[in-house]
């Protein structure tokens, strides 16, 4: 097989890129060229103009819109680095195009797990403003009363607690491992996934109310879709037992964020950890409420659940076993347009590499 022009958007990783240019001839952009500390994206129209004689893109968080497929002729496979890449692809145009969108779902399933429960930990057992102290004072004999009073009545174990979780993927099924080895009882909501299936992570399903009601922790990390956009309502989040707290390492838009602050102010909940905000960034001290909740109550990080060092690799491991088996005739798991490959335009169009390697034995 001749090699196939592609552009690269997606986060740089030296690991996987001689594997892709076995059979790529890549022209790097945007993000790609980065180190991955700014997120560089390409605008519409440095898009349609990279995408001039490419037949494939791994693209990373650049909008490709109708206008870009229609644009954009000679593509005829994208994939994904993203989990969602739904909020950031038009996938009815791709289909309409006839063209499948590959994803690298699971790429954060252990970062978001494994830092879901860092700040569980950080909530249970407030000792940031306790080892800031001490690197500003040093720990002396006049002030070790007082640091010692400052987590003595405030930390808690996670055992015995109860985890609730709003939505039961991947990054759920992962958390829930975590908390069972650290002695926790898991519930989950999550109308998808059966409870045999969550039985087999040692989770009781429940309905939502019941979840939110009973939890001590409660982490939302369903996927964000019409019916899921504030589910961690008001009302939920006033149902909680004072002492629960609220972890949202999924999608500000699942949860509604004035109340959470609202609560924090007003005692109803011990604590909350958000990770994802609406907007973002969040701008500067004097111009956001959410500054104003004092840091025993509220840990605010920066969309960071997600990014480690190795999330690209694992990103690109996935999209490139699912790049072979699309080359081998096999529909990925991780194609989110699925539909597509029953369309005239897809046989036309995407078609065309799908099964290459396979058809090239066979000719052998």
């Amino acid at each position: 097989m001749d090699k196939i022009k592609m552009l690269f958007t997606g986060d740089h990783e030296d690991e996987w890129f001689p594997k892709f240019e076995k059979y790529f001839d890549i022209e790097r952009k945007g993000f790609s060229l980065g180190d991955g500390s700014v997120m560089i994206v390409l605008d519409e129209d440095e898009l349609i103009e990279s995408l001039k004689e490419k037949e494939m893109a791994v693209i990373g968080y650049d909008k490709i819109t109708e206008n870009v497929i229609k644009k954009s002729a000679d593509v005829k496979l994208l994939l994904s680095v993203r989990d969602g890449p739904e909020e950031n692809i038009d996938l009815a145009a791709c289909t309409a195009a006839g063209i499948p969108v590959i994803s690298s779902a699971g790429r954060c399933a252990t970062s978001v797990a494994e830092f879901t429960f860092l700040l569980m930990l950080l909530l249970a057992r407030p000792m940031v403003p306790v080892i800031e102290r001490i690197r500003r004072e040093g720990w002396t004999k006049e002030n070790t009363g007082s640091l010692r009073s400052m987590y003595a009545h405030s930390s808690t174990e996670l055992y015995n607690k109860n985890l609730g979780l709003i939505g039961f993927g991947r990054n759920a099924k992962k958390l829930s491992v975590l908390a069972r080895a650290f002695g926790m009882r898991v519930n989950a909501y999550d109308p998808f996934v059966d409870a045999q299936t969550m039985e087999t992570f040692h989770t009781r399903k429940m309905e939502l109310a019941e979840v939110v009601r009973t939890a001590d922790y409660v982490i939302v990390l369903a996927r964000l879709t019409k019916d899921t956009e504030g589910i961690l309502s008001r009302d939920l989040i006033y149902s909680m037992k004072p002492t629960a707290s609220i972890v949202n390492t999924g999608r500000a838009k699942l949860i509604d964020n004035e109340a959470v602050l609202d609560a924090l102010e007003e005692n109803a909940i011990r604590s909350a950890a958000l990770d994802v905000h609406y907007p973002e960034p969040l701008g500067a001290l004097d111009e956001n409420r959410i500054y104003r909740i004092p840091e025993d109550k509220l840990i605010i990080t920066s969309h960071a659940a997600g990014v480690t060092a190795e999330r690209p690799w694992h990103q690109y491991e996935l999209l490139y076993k699912q790049l072979m088996e699309y080359f081998n005739g096999i529909i990925p798991d991780g194609c989110v347009n699925k539909e597509v490959f029953e369309t005239p335009q897809f046989k036309e169009r995407g078609g065309k590499y799908f099964g290459i390697l396979k058809e090239n034995r066979q000719e052998e």
